[in-house]
C-alpha cells in the first residue's frame, strides 16, 4: 500500500511551493515589461557599436573592434545573431557584415531585437538569483527584493538594451548568491562556483572586477570562522584563495578562447603602426587586459555631462547622488526611509547592523568611485550597485514588522504597489523615467539627460515623418544613422525658419553637435509635443517664425543658468559607453 504521508505534502513545503510560483510570475511579468520596452525602442547611441563587434568577435576574438570593453556580453549577442544569419559572419560576405547598417530596416530591427534577446534573458535570471540570495532572510523579503528588481525603471530600462550594464548587474546578482553560499558554508563545489561568477562578471564590464576583493574578504572570513584551528584555517585559506584563483583565471581565459596575446600599454587596442608601450605579455586575455586601459582612459577623460542646468566636462561629486535622487521611484525611497522609522522605534541588533553594512560594501565602493571620477553618463553607471541596495531595502520588512506588527508589513505592501504604478505611467519609457522629485520625464530633463535621452526615440520619429510626410524637417541627430530607419533631415539652423523641428532634448540642454544656445531663440517655448519623452517637437509656421525673430524677452523654458564647465574630447564624441 502507497504511504499516506506521501501524498500529503507538508505546510512549510506547501507554502516554499508557493513563494516560488510567486517568484515566478515576478519573472513573467518583467518579461513582458521587458520584451514590449525593447519592442518599442530603436538603437540607442553604442548598441550598433557592439553589435558590430559582437560579429567581429565570433571569428576574431583578439580584433581591435572588441578591445574597448569586456567580451562575454558580446558573445551573447553574437549567438542569436549567429542563428538567424550565419552567412553574416563569413568576413567575405559580399552585403556586408553589421548587423544593422548592411540590413534592410526590417531585418536591421529584427538583429536588434534578437540581440536584446540575450540581455533580456539575463536580465530576468540575475533577478531569480537575487531572489535566491534573498531566500535566506526569509520567502516575504526575498519576493520583496525581487519584485524591486521586477519593477525598477533603471533594471529595465538597460535590461531591454543590447548594451553592458544590465549584464554586469545581472551577473553580480549571480555572483553575490555564490557569495552568501560561501558565508554560510565554504567548500571546493562552492568556492569554484564563486571564482565562475565572479570571472563572469568581470568579463561583462570593468566595474564587475571590483566585487571580487568583496567576495575574496567573504570567503576568507567564512573558512577561518569554520576552520578547526589556526592550522586548519591557515590551510583553508590556501586551499580557498587557489581554487578561486585558479577557476577565475581559467574562466577568463576561456572567454577570449584560451588565446595568449602582447598587451601595449601605451595602445592597448593596436591602432598604431608600431608599438607604443610599455609592452606586457605574452598573456592569456589579453583584451579583456586591455579593456581595462582603455576604460581606465576613458573615465580620465570624462564625458561631457549636464547637471542642474550646468554642463561640465570633468563632472561633480555630487552627479550620482543626484541621479539616485531624481531616478528612482519614490516607493524604493520611502522603503528606506520606513525602515530608518523603525530602526528609531526598535533598533536593530548589531547582526542586522553588521549583514547590511557588509551588504553594502560593494555600492558604496561604486558610487563613491564613480563620484569621484569624470566619467558621469548617467544612472546606469552605478547600475551594479542596485541589487545590493534592493537587498538591504527589502530586509526592512521583518524591521517593521518588529517595529509596527501588520500594519508596517501593510505600509510595505501599499509601498511597493504605488512603485509599480509609478513606474507603469512611463511604460515603455524607462529611460527618460524621472520621480515627483524631478517633475516626472517632461521635468527631469531640467536637471539631468545624460544616458536618458539616448537615442532611443527615433523610431517615433520615422513614424511621424512617413505618416505626414512633412516640408522641412530640422532633426538634432544624436545616434549613428537615422536615416537608415527613414528619418530625413536638415540640421537645424540658429535662427528662426519655417518647418518642423525635432530635437533630443540631450541636444537641447547638452548641446554637442550643435553650437551652444543655437537652438535657444526656438525653446523659449515648451516643446509642441514630444516624441517618446526623450524628443522636443516643435511646428514653426511663419507667423511664429516671424514673432520669434523678435528680441527673447525670457529665457529657455528648462534653463535657469546654462553655464559650461569644461568641454567635451573627441574621444566622447565617438562613442558613449
Amino acid at each position: 500500500m502507497l504511504d499516506s504521508r506521501a501524498m500529503t505534502t507538508p505546510p512549510e513545503q506547501s507554502r516554499r511551493g508557493w513563494w516560488t510560483v510567486a517568484a515566478a510570475v515576478l519573472a513573467l511579468a518583467q518579461t513582458v515589461l521587458l520584451v514590449t520596452t525593447a519592442l518599442d525602442k530603436l538603437d540607442t547611441m553604442d548598441e550598433p557599436h557592439y553589435l558590430a563587434g559582437a560579429v567581429q568577435l565570433w571569428w576574431d576574438p583578439g580584433s581591435v573592434e572588441t578591445c574597448d570593453a569586456p567580451a562575454l556580453a558580446k558573445w551573447g549577442f553574437a549567438l542569436p545573431l549567429r542563428l538567424l544569419e550565419p552567412e553574416m559572419f563569413d568576413p567575405g560576405a559580399p552585403s556586408g557584415r553589421h548587423p544593422l547598417w548592411s540590413r534592410p530596416p526590417d531585418v536591421a530591427r529584427r538583429n536588434l531585437l534578437a540581440a536584446r534577446g540575450a540581455t533580456i534573458l539575463v536580465t530576468v535570471v540575475g533577478g531569480l538569483f537575487l531572489w535566491l540570495a534573498a531566500r535566506r532572510f526569509g520567502p516575504q523579503v526575498a519576493l520583496l527584493a525581487h519584485a524591486l528588481w521586477c519593477f525598477s525603471p533603471a533594471v529595465l530600462a538597460q535590461g531591454s538594451l543590447a548594451a553592458l550594464d544590465a549584464w554586469l548587474t545581472s551577473l553580480l546578482c549571480v555572483a553575490g548568491w555564490a557569495t552568501f553560499r560561501v558565508a554560510e558554508r565554504p567548500s571546493i563545489a562552492r568556492l569554484s562556483t564563486l571564482g565562475f561568477t565572479l570571472a563572469l562578471a568581470a568579463a561583462a564590464k570593468a566595474p564587475g572586477l571590483g566585487f571580487l576583493p568583496v567576495a575574496v574578504c567573504v570567503a576568507w572570513w567564512s573558512t577561518v570562522r569554520h576552520a578547526g584551528g589556526r592550522r586548519a584555517a591557515a590551510k583553508g585559506i590556501l586551499v580557498a584563495a587557489t581554487v578561486v584563483s585558479l577557476v577565475f583565471l581559467s574562466t577568463l581565459a576561456g572567454v577570449y578562447g584560451f588565446r595568449l596575446g602582447t598587451l601595449d600599454i601605451g595602445d592597448p587596442c593596436g591602432l598604431a603602426d608600431t608599438p607604443v608601450g610599455p609592452t606586457l605579455g605574452p598573456v592569456p586575455f589579453a583584451p579583456w587586459l586591455a579593456s581595462l586601459v582603455v576604460q581606465t582612459q576613458h573615465g580620465r577623460g570624462g564625458h561631457y555631462s549636464y547637471l542642474f542646468g550646468e554642463t561640465s566636462g570633468t563632472g561633480w561629486w555630487w552627479f550620482y547622488l543626484a541621479a539616485l535622487a531624481l531616478k528612482t521611484t519614490l516607493a524604493a525611497q520611502a522603503l528606506a526611509i520606513l525602515r530608518l522609522a523603525a530602526w528609531l522605534k526598535r533598533p536593530p541588533n548589531r547582526s542586522v547592523l553588521a549583514i547590511d553594512a557588509a551588504i553594502l560594501v560593494y555600492p558604496m565602493l561604486v558610487i563613491a568611485v564613480m563620484s569621484l571620477g569624470n566619467t558621469q553618463n548617467g544612472l546606469r553607471y552605478i547600475l551594479p550597485a542596485f541589487p545590493f541596495l534592493m537587498l538591504v531595502g527589502a530586509r526592512a520588512l521583518p524591521d517593521l514588522r518588529a517595529a509596527f506588527g501588520r500594519k508596517g508589513v501593510a505600509v510595505a505592501s501599499a509601498v511597493l504597489l504605488v512603485g509599480m504604478l509609478e513606474m507603469l505611467s512611463v511604460h515603455p519609457h524607462h529611460l527618460m523615467f524621472f520621480n515627483f522629485w524631478a517633475g516626472g520625464p517632461k521635468g527631469g530633463p531640467r536637471y539631468l539627460i545624460n544616458g536618458d535621452d539616448w537615442g532611443q526615440d527615433q523610431r517615433r520619429v520615422a513614424l511621424w515623418q512617413r505618416e505626414n510626410r512633412p516640408g522641412r524637417f530640422f532633426y538634432t541627430r544624436y545616434t549613428v544613422n537615422p536615416s537608415h530607419w527613414g528619418i530625413t533631415f536638415e540640421a537645424p539652423p540658429c535662427e528662426p525658419k519655417q518647418g518642423f523641428y525635432a530635437l533630443h532634448a540631450v541636444e537641447v540642454h547638452r548641446p554637442k553637435r550643435i553650437p551652444a544656445g543655437c537652438l535657444d531663440w526656438l525653446t523659449v517655448d515648451e516643446p509642441d509635443a514630444r516624441f517618446g519623452y526623450s524628443i522636443y517637437f516643435y511646428v514653426v509656421n511663419g507667423e511664429r517664425a516671424a514673432q520669434l525673430r523678435q528680441p527673447a524677452t525670457k529665457k529657455p523654458f528648462w534653463s535657469s543658468a546654462g553655464t559650461s564647465r569644461g568641454g567635451s574630447s573627441d574621444e566622447d564624441e565617438k562613442n558613449e559607453h
